[in-house]
């Protein structure tokens, strides 16, 4: 390996000659590079990653080279950090974290000062200016005069000690991010999958992943799943005198009798037995569990005239990106909370929102609903808030009865919002088929009824997917089950699987899937249960299967077809609804769970 120019830095018990530390310069530059586009100092580089790497990091009293003593100032204002302790707790002695931080945190700096150095040219600082960019480009790597070094006296170290304090802040973050996708891969295990994100070319997109305040907020969700909420699987376990050790129980097999018990008097030990008092070594059978695999998680009819936000209307093929309609969202206006429930009074309110996306979803079977305000048209699985008992649902066409009440917009009275009673839904026939993506609010006015945007799965039902979805990958490895991620649509996607002895590429293929994948309209439920079944038979698992169902519901699923699946992969079904309802859903699954957000914490409730 060459390299330009031999590494130096300014701590202690690193030599800088060896080829690890070399190698890790490299790295850690290269990184920076792919991740930012742009360069770095390699030297300032390693001796921050060091600082976080080592135990007892030191900085050097007498620096071989004048140059240096930027890195050590550098690294100085790093270690007085109020937090540096804290920080060291998740750095010390683990390449991934350090190595993210350490990119992160440069570009953070580099970024800051840049910012210092066009407030110095504004205020006509010339010499704080000169300083900063002197500074700059040492941290650029780039070849600066030893003339223009700034001396310690004139380097501006109330404005360097501002900004490594923003740097670090902001870095911070996305080491924590970083540590809690290594967390999630190694479940309950510490220390393993080391180097996970620092294998290959991963760290590249994990820096750009662990950046995102959209990854932010589902790892902060992960975290509240996994604390807040019951084991949504779990292992089979019954007793057996043949079992392994699980523990201290009471009873009379005096085969397993602990034998502090033989130390008794007669009578007393006579009594406990005839009692069934005595303590004996709890033995379990663990039945041996097939894997965990979870499936991730809709359309209107052309003619259906939309409603702009000025009152006018046209029909749902002539609109474009970009058009402003007519939205709605619900507020809570008040609430009752208890020790048991939370009951919120919600207010719809009308709003303006910009078309993100026009879909055309082919040629589809179309039903009519009729109310006692006019009818609309729509596909069976098209979503719609419903009032059922004075409860507020989401709810798709196929679930609608006679009697529920739906959001009518009435023109006439400057838009008042009515509701209306739903008198019947018959089959119309097929035809051309449109829905719309909003950029946000996500219902709409279509008929003048309040319905759906096309992307149900978008927004906070996404973030509350893709949580859930990690936090069983977690109790996966806590469980040493294979784990199987399949998204859906229309049609289901490629097939994502982790071994129980994952190598780091296969975890790597899950995290930038289920971080990534943009959700998309369109739901086919049963065959995406139909597929999971396949592939369970198909790779000949043993033991009992679940098959976890994450989504909205926004599907009509025959009851019979889906329980045929099931029994013929020897597979349970796990459903846990993102808001929505559905019914049939709730009568084939083992368990039926829906996400709430409760006290602003994601929660997983068993139904």
């Amino acid at each position: 390996m060459n390299f330009e120019r031999k590494v130096k830095g300014a701590l202690e018990d690193v030599d800088y000659e060896s080829p690890i530390v070399v190698y890790r310069a490299d790295k850690l530059a290269r990184t920076y590079k792919k991740t930012y586009k742009g360069d770095v100092n390699p030297s300032v580089a390693v001796d921050v990653f060091y600082t976080l790497y080592l135990p007892y990091p030191k900085a050097k009293d007498k620096l071989e080279d004048k140059i240096l003593f930027l890195n050590k100032i550098i690294i100085s204002k790093l270690m007085n950090l109020k937090d540096y302790a804290k920080l060291k707790y998740d750095t010390m002695v683990d390449v991934d974290i350090s190595f993210a931080y350490t990119v992160s945190f440069l570009k953070k700096l580099i970024e800051a000062l840049r910012r210092e150095f066009e407030k110095a040219k504004t205020s006509k600082s010339p010499s704080k200016a000169k300083t900063l960019y002197n500074l700059i480009n040492y941290l650029l790597g780039k070849n600066i005069n030893y003339s223009s070094i700034p001396s310690e006296s004139t380097l501006e170290e109330k404005v360097l000690e501002k900004a490594i304090q923003e740097a670090h802040s902001e870095a911070e973050q996305i080491a924590n991010n970083v540590r809690e996708l290594k967390s999630i891969a190694s479940g309950s295990r510490a220390g393993k999958y080391p180097g996970l994100f620092t294998s290959g070319e991963f760290l590249v997109e994990a820096l750009k992943l662990a950046e995102t305040a959209y990854v932010t907020e589902i790892l902060k969700n992960v975290k509240h799943v996994l604390s807040k909420t019951i084991t949504i699987v779990h292992k089979e376990k019954r007793d057996h005198k043949h079992g392994v050790y699980d523990g201290v129980t009471l009873g009379k097999d005096i085969s397993r009798i602990l034998p502090r018990e033989l130390t008794l008097e007669d009578d007393v030990f006579y009594k406990k037995l005839v009692d069934s008092e005595l303590l004996l070594r709890k033995r379990i059978l663990i039945e041996k569990v097939g894997p965990l695999y979870v499936l991730l998680d809709k359309c209107l009819a052309s003619g259906t005239l939309i409603t702009f936000s000025d009152g006018s209307t046209d029909n749902i093929e002539t609109v474009s990106e970009g058009d402003t309609v007519l939205s709605l969202r619900f507020s809570v206006e008040s609430s009752y909370r208890d020790n048991l429930f939370e009951i919120n009074k919600i207010k719809p309110v009308l709003s303006r929102a910009k078309i993100k996306e026009v879909i055309y979803s082919g040629l589809r079977e179309v039903y009519k609903v009729e109310t006692e305000h006019g009818a609309f048209y729509a596909t069976l699985n098209h979503s719609l808030p419903v009032i059922r008992n004075n409860m507020l649902y989401e709810t798709i066409v196929a679930n609608l009865r006679r009697g529920d009440r739906i959001l009518h917009v009435d023109h006439e009275s400057k838009c008042r919002i009515v509701l209306s009673r739903i008198r019947r839904i018959t089959y119309y026939g097929k035809g051309k088929v449109w829905d719309i993506v909003l950029n946000n609010d996500h219902y709409f006015v279509a008929n003048k009824f309040v319905v759906h945007n096309s992307g149900s799965m978008i927004g906070k039902k996404t973030v509350w997917a893709r949580a859930i979805a990690l936090a069983l990958f977690k109790q996966s490895r806590e469980e040493n089950r294979e784990f199987y991620l399949r998204f859906f649509d229309y049609m289901p996607h490629e097939l994502i699987r982790v071994r129980r002895r994952a190598r780091p590429k296969e975890i790597q293929e899950l995290f930038m899937s289920l971080l990534t994948i943009i959700s998309s309209g369109g739901t086919w439920i049963a065959k995406a249960i139909d597929t999971a079944c396949r592939d369970i038979v198909k790779n000949r698992v043993e033991g009992v299967s679940t098959i976890v169902l994450i989504t909205d519901g926004i599907d009509a699923v025959h009851e019979d077809t889906v329980k045929s699946f099931l029994e013929e992969a020897n597979a349970e079904l796990v459903t846990v609804m993102i808001g929505g309802l559905n019914e049939t859903l709730r009568r084939v699954s083992k368990k039926y769970f829906v996400a709430t957000m409760v006290n602003d914490v994601l929660t997983v409730k068993e139904m």
